[in-house]
């Protein structure tokens, strides 16, 4: 009990002394000192519109199966449009089942007929295929940033969410074979913290 006691007479002391205006743990600066360092203003999550198409031709891994753009605005010298695409090295799951997947997603730009990287990186999610093709369903992803250039050099490192709907389709093949559900559209939304 005298433990107790003094432990709690200690906790007591250390708050009302870090509390009062003259602590001597904190160094004052007169009116005519600047302080040393100044803080850098921390980077606001980039938000995105993505618009994606699922490129039902395309060989996958070795070619991107989503193709599209995103889109940032109200970011300076960060806005624009860019192209965006998605690298899939899972298996593709049935329909009506919960489908992981990992996936590298590239941010571009075609500069006199050269392929840039803007910002590209791993990334891994679930989509969550609906009972009734073909509904939408949605996904989640999850990455990070590990290539960055030109303006995007902050974002390197940073954490990448992503999330929307996809859309499905029936495709009907020359022969007069109709396959799917296939996906069709993902609209969503790209977010780096």
């Amino acid at each position: 009990m005298k433990q107790l006691l003094m432990l709690l007479f200690a906790g007591v002391s250390i708050i009302f002394f870090s509390c009062q205006e003259e602590s001597t743990f904190i160094p004052e600066l007169s009116q005519n000192e600047t302080a040393s360092v100044t803080l850098a203003k921390p980077l606001p999550n980039l938000i995105g519109t993505m618009d994606l198409y699922f490129d039902v031709t395309a060989v996958w891994p070795e070619e991107p199966v989503w193709l599209g753009t995103v889109t940032f605005s109200g970011y300076g010298d960060f806005d624009g449009t860019f192209d965006l695409r998605f690298y899939h090295f899972s298996e593709f799951k049935n329909y009506s089942q919960a489908s992981p997947f990992e996936e590298r997603f590239e941010i571009y730009q075609v500069v006199n007929g050269d392929t840039v990287i803007l910002l590209a990186g791993p990334d891994f999610g679930v989509t969550t295929l609906a009972n009734n093709p073909p509904d939408s369903c949605k996904y989640v992803m999850n990455g990070s940033v590990e290539v960055a250039n030109e303006q995007f050099t902050p974002w390197l490192g940073r954490n990448v969410h992503m999330s929307g709907k996809i859309s499905w389709q029936f495709l009907t093949l020359p022969d007069g074979t109709v396959i799917g559900p296939v996906p069709e559209k993902a609209p969503g939304i790209m977010r780096i913290n």
